[in-house]
């Protein structure tokens, strides 16, 4: 399960993207995370999930879950509905995967990966970068079977 989150500080504003990587036991395998410059929520949403596919290719990973928590890019990607400049990497990328499946959570239980995010756009990073970080800095992950409560 690749749970994504993306954000910018301003919108347009400085953009992040953070990746947490787990197993089928929830473990944590690593996180990614970087810098994208000047741009809007929506577009580091994308390049957060083009990245976690990306990556999933890369480590020969045939069947994945992409965990979000913003409702709209799952509906855009379940249709295939993307910037036309990320559709190359998108094609590239799926083409590879045995099984892609999108899931939606509330932000409040996607924090780790919004945890990554806040990390890199703390370090003012405006250059794209990736990186293996060591999950040491994240506090805690979300479990299964847990409930969590979201106040409206």
């Amino acid at each position: 399960m690749f749970c994504c989150d993306g954000a910018s500080f301003g919108n347009p504003g400085v953009a992040g993207f953070g990746v947490v990587i787990r197993d089928h036991l929830c473990q944590v395998l690593g996180v990614i995370s970087g810098g994208i410059d000047i741009a809007t929520n929506y577009l580091a949403e994308v390049y957060a999930i083009i990245c976690a596919v990306e990556l999933a290719v890369e480590w020969q990973i045939q069947e994945a879950i992409l965990n979000l928590d913003y409702k709209t890019m799952v509906t855009e990607f379940v249709r295939n509905r993307m910037p036309w400049f990320f559709k190359m990497r998108w094609k590239k990328a799926i083409a590879k995967i045995h099984s892609l499946q999108f899931k939606h959570s509330f932000r409040e239980t996607n924090f780790s990966a919004d945890t990554a995010t806040k990390k890199e756009l703390s370090w003012q990073q405006v250059k794209e970068k990736f990186t293996m970080v060591d999950q040491v800095f994240l506090s805690r992950i979300e479990l299964p079977n847990i409930a969590y409560y979201r106040m409206c």
